[in-house]
C-alpha cells in the first residue's frame, strides 16, 4: 500500500526540530529557512516556552509548529502525551528525517555577564531535565546552544569579600549569601552530565562559534554541542568569513558584515549636550573612549597627563610635534601653546598651513587664518584663557580669544587675561603675569596630527565628515565600529541599550560653541563634569560640532539578530528587546542546520 505521506516534500525534509526554550524563534527561524540544494530541508515540528508572548510571537511567524506554553520541567512527555503523539506522527509523515532535539538551555546564571551578582543553583540545573525529553523522544541528535561559561558548570560557593584584614559574606538584598561559582570546582558538573547523556548511545563534541565567521551581523560567541546517534555524523559548518580575511589557493573567506547595513542612519538621535537630565559621568566616560577610538583611531597621545613624567626616568616628558597643539608643562602647570594655522571652519575640522596651498575653496567662507598665543591653565580651579585648538579655541573669556599677544594672569581664579593695550593687572610680589607670543603654523589633523611650517603648501582638506559607531553600554565595553558586526546582545537591553553614536563636523551648533568672527570658541564652564571637559576638548582638537546619540531601534535589534525585516514580535518594547537578546541567532541556528542535513543527503545517496 502507498504511504499516503511520501511526497516530495517528505523526501527532502531531512531533519524534524523539537525546539525547547524555543523563546520568539531565533532557532526556528533558522531552521525553517535551511537549504540543501535551493530547496527546503527541515521543519520544526514543536517547541517549548514558558513565556506567553514568546510563543506568541513564535506562533506568529511558525504557524505549523505544535507550540507549547510550559516550563521544560513540567510538560507532561508520558508515552500518550500530546508531543511524544505528535512527533510520532511526524516521523510517518516525514520518514527519512532524523528527529532533532533543540535545547538553548537557561545561560544567565552560567554567564559572565552575569559579573559578580549572585547565581542561581536551581537554574544552573535545567540541563537536567533534558533526560525526560531524551527517554520519551529518543532524538537521533541532541544539539545544545549556550554561552561559553557552560563548558565550566561546576558548584556553588558563597562570595566572600576580603577587606581590611576581615572577611565577610555579602548578602542579596533579600538578607541571602551571594552564590558565585567555586574556581576550584570548575566543569565539575558539566563532564558529569555530558557522561550521563553519552551513556544514552550518543556520539558526542563541541565547538565555540562566532555567528560573524558564519555571515551574520553580530560576532556572538557561543557554545554549541552534538550528541549524534552513530548514524548521524557529527558535522559543523565552515566559516564563509573572517575579521581579517585571506584568500589564498585553499581558502577564501570574506570579510566580517558591517553592521551598518541594517542601521538607520536618518535617524540621527538627539545631542548629548543640552538635556534635560544631564548624562551620568559613566556614560560620558564611555562616549569619551568612544572618541579616542573611532574618531582619533585610537590615539590618545595628546591626553598626556599635564604634568608628563616618565615612571622610569622621572624626567618630564614633553608631548611629540606629531601631536596636536603641543603642550609644554613648566612648573607653574602651565603650558604654553604657540598656533598659526589656516582653519576650515565648517569642513571636516582639518586645517592647512598658510605656507602650503590653499585647500579648495567653496562658495562659502570656510578658512580663515588664525595667530594667537594662550596660556592653559592645566591644574587649579583656573580655566584656559584662550586656546586656539583645531576650529578655534577653547575658552571661558571670549573677549580674548582673538588677541594675539596678551598678559595671562596664572592665579586669577576666573583665569582672566589682559591685553597688552590695556592698563596690566596689579603686579605683587610673587609674579602671576606672562607674556605671551606665538609663532605661525598649521595643524592638520588627518589622524597623523603633524604641524606644518607656514612656509609649506598646504594639504588637502576634505568635506564634512560624520562618524558613526555602537556604544555598549554593558560594563566599561565602548562599542563596535559600524564597519564590523555588532557585539553581542543581551536579554538586559532594556536595562543596558546598545547606543548607535554620531559625531558630526556640521549641523546645528551647541550652545556652548560660539562663532566670533572667524574664531570658533569651545566654552568651558565651572560646572561641567571632568568627562565633560575632555570630551569639550577633543571636540575643539578635532573640529567638531556635535555628538548625537539613540538606543536602536526593535527593527534594527532584530535585523541584527538575523531575523526577517517583516518578523513580528509580540509583547512590550521591554519584552521585544529580552526577547532579541535571548535568541540563537539566526544565522548560525540555520548553518549547523544546513551542514546536517547536507551530510545526511549525501549519506542517502550513497546507500
Amino acid at each position: 500500500m502507498k504511504n499516503k505521506y511520501l511526497t516530495l516534500g517528505a523526501l527532502v525534509i531531512s531533519l524534524l526540530y523539537v525546539d525547547l526554550f524555543c523563546g520568539a524563534g531565533g532557532t526556528s527561524t533558522g531552521v525553517e529557512s535551511a537549504k540543501v540544494h535551493n530547496q527546503k530541508c527541515a521543519k520544526v515540528i514543536a517547541c517549548v516556552n514558558h513565556d506567553a508572548n514568546a510563543i506568541a510571537s513564535h506562533a506568529f511567524n511558525h504557524p505549523d509548529t505544535l507550540h507549547f506554553t510550559e516550563d521544560i520541567r513540567t510538560l507532561n512527555v508520558n508515552k500518550d502525551s500530546e508531543l511524544v503523539k505528535h512527533i510520532a506522527e511526524m516521523r510517518k509523515k516525514y520518514p527519512f528525517a532524523k528527529v532533532v532535539l533543540w535545547a538553548s538551555l537557561e545561560c544567565t546564571n552560567h554567564s559572565k555577564a552575569k559579573g559578580g551578582m549572585s547565581r542561581d543553583a536551581d537554574s544552573r540545573t535545567l540541563a537536567e531535565h533534558l533526560f525526560r525529553y531524551i527517554e520519551a523522544i529518543n532524538p537521533d541528535s541532541i544539539q545544545i546552544e549556550n554561552v561559553e561559561e557552560f563548558l565550566i558548570w561546576g558548584p556553588l560557593i558563597p562570595k566572600v569579600v576580603e577587606k581590611d584584614g576581615t572577611s565577610y559574606c555579602p548578602l542579596t538584598p533579600l538578607m541571602k549569601p551571594i552564590w558565585i561559582p567555586d574556581p576550584e570546582r570548575k566543569s565539575e558538573y558539566y563532564n558529569k552530565w555530558v557522561d550521563k547523556v553519552k551513556k544514552y548511545y550518543y556520539n558526542y563534541d563541541y565547538r565555540i562559534l562566532n555567528s560573524a565567521d558564519f555571515g551574520a551581523l553580530t560576532s556572538r560567541k557561543r557554545f554549541f554541542a552534538q550528541f549524534n546517534k552513530s548514524e548521524f555524523p557529527i558535522v559543523w559548518p565552515e566559516p564563509t568569513h573572517a575579521k581579517n580575511p585571506v584568500s589564498g589557493l585553499f581558502e577564501s573567506l570574506e570579510k566580517w558584515r558591517a553592521v551598518k547595513e541594517v542601521l538607520d542612519f536618518d535617524d540621527e538621535g538627539v545631542s548629548i549636550f543640552g538635556r534635560k537630565k544631564p548624562l551620568v559621568e559613566a556614560s560620558l566616560e564611555r562616549i569619551w573612549h568612544g572618541l579616542i577610538k573611532f574618531v582619533a583611531g585610537g590615539k590618545d597621545k595628546w591626553l598626556l597627563k599635564y604634568n608628563s613624567i616618565n615612571k622610569e626616568t622621572r624626567k618630564h616628558t614633553p608631548p611629540s610635534i606629531e601631536e596636536p597643539c603641543p603642550v609644554i608643562s613648566t612648573q607653574g602647570r602651565l603650558g604654553i601653546i604657540t598656533s598659526k594655522f589656516l582653519s576650515a571652519y565648517y569642513g571636516n575640522g582639518f586645517t592647512s598651513s598658510v605656507d602650503e596651498p590653499s585647500p579648495t575653496v567653496t562658495t562659502g567662507d570656510r578658512f580663515s587664518l588664525i595667530s594667537s598665543t594662550f596660556i592653559d591653565q592645566q591644574f587649579g580651579k583656573s580655566k584656559p584663557a584662550g586656546i586656539n585648538t583645531v576650529l578655534g579655541c577653547i575658552t571661558t573669556n571670549p573677549k580674548y580669544a582673538k588677541i594675539s599677544t596678551f598678559i595671562m594672569n596664572q592665579y586669577s581664579g576666573g583665569g582672566q587675561s589682559s591685553d597688552i593695550n590695556k592698563p596690566a593687572p596689579a603686579i605683587l610680589a610673587t609674579p602671576k603675569q606672562n607674556l605671551i607670543t606665538c609663532e605661525k603654523w598649521v595643524l592638520n589633523t588627518n589622524f597623523k596630527n603633524t604641524g606644518s611650517s607656514i612656509d609649506q603648501p598646504a594639504p588637502t582638506v576634505t568635506a564634512n565628515r560624520k562618524w558613526h559607531y555602537l556604544m555598549d553600554a554593558q560594563y566599561s565595553r565602548v562599542g563596535n565600529d559600524v564597519e564590523q558586526p555588532c557585539f553581542t546582545l543581551i536579554a538586559r537591553m532594556d536595562k543596558t541599550p546598545p547606543y548607535l553614536m554620531e559625531i558630526t563636523q556640521s549641523g546645528k551648533i551647541p550652545s556652548f560653541i560660539k562663532i566670533d568672527g572667524n574664531v570658533v570658541i569651545y566654552e568651558i564652564y565651572e560646572d561641567d563634569t571632568p568627562m565633560m571637559k575632555k570630551i569639550k576638548e577633543f571636540m575643539a582638537l578635532y573640529g567638531l560640532l556635535d555628538i548625537k546619540m539613540r538606543m536602536l531601534k526593535i527593527q534594527e535589534l532584530k535585523e541584527i539578530m538575523g531575523f526577517p525585516a517583516d518578523y513580528k514580535l509580540i509583547g512590550t518594547q521591554a519584552e521585544q528587546k529580552k526577547f532579541i537578546g535571548n535568541a540563537v541567532e539566526v544565522t548560525m541556528a540555520r548553518k549547523i542546520c544546513e551542514a546536517s542535513a547536507n551530510k545526511l543527503l549525501e549519506i542517502r545517496k550513497v546507500a
